[in-house]
């Protein structure tokens, strides 16, 4: 049996290659305000029917919300604007190695948060109810959007329908 972890990390980078998965993660995270970890763990736990109350999103955002903000979201900022960087030539040209770096070294930052989360829900029992995937996703990231005090209006609406439908069956996930 494979760590959760790994099992989550292979699961994130499945989905969000998925067409149109990285937009819709991406226009959530910057209209709203989503951590896509945190989008993906909703996807993943209701992969097996886990549908998250308000005390354990509350409980996830807890556990990696510090470590998003304080940590990835300004390493994010930096990698963003040496992107913006690359239009000016000169400037490009000794930015853009960087960029690559920057970007590896946030990859492995959001896989350390990945791993945080994975840890903390091998210490949730097994749900009680499970439900079957499709609504336990689908409830799990309304539920993260309505923790944050987003509304949820048509054109979230679609990019949460986009991650849920990209999920697919465990058995697709974990091969």
């Amino acid at each position: 049996m494979r760590p959760p972890a790994d099992s989550f990390w292979r699961f994130s980078l499945r989905t969000y290659r998925r067409g149109g998965v990285q937009e819709a993660c991406l226009a959530l995270q910057d209209r709203c305000g989503v951590d896509v970890n945190l989008l993906l763990f909703c996807a993943w736990m209701g992969l097996d029917g886990h549908a998250l109350d308000d005390s354990a999103l509350r409980l996830a955002v807890g556990r990696v919300g510090h470590w998003q903000s304080e940590v990835i979201a300004p390493l994010r900022l930096a990698r963003r604007g040496l992107k913006r960087q690359l239009a000016d030539a000169e400037v490009g040209a000794l930015a853009a190695p960087l960029r690559k770096r920057v970007l590896a070294l946030e990859l492995q930052l959001e896989r350390i948060e990945q791993t945080l989360l994975a840890e903390l829900a091998a210490q949730w029992p097994a749900p009680k109810q499970r439900l079957p995937a499709a609504q336990a996703i689908a409830a799990n990231l309304d539920a993260y959007l309505a923790l944050l005090g987003e509304e949820i209006g048509p054109d979230e609406a679609a990019y949460l329908a986009c991650i849920a439908l990209a999920c697919g069956p465990r058995e697709a996930i974990a091969a």
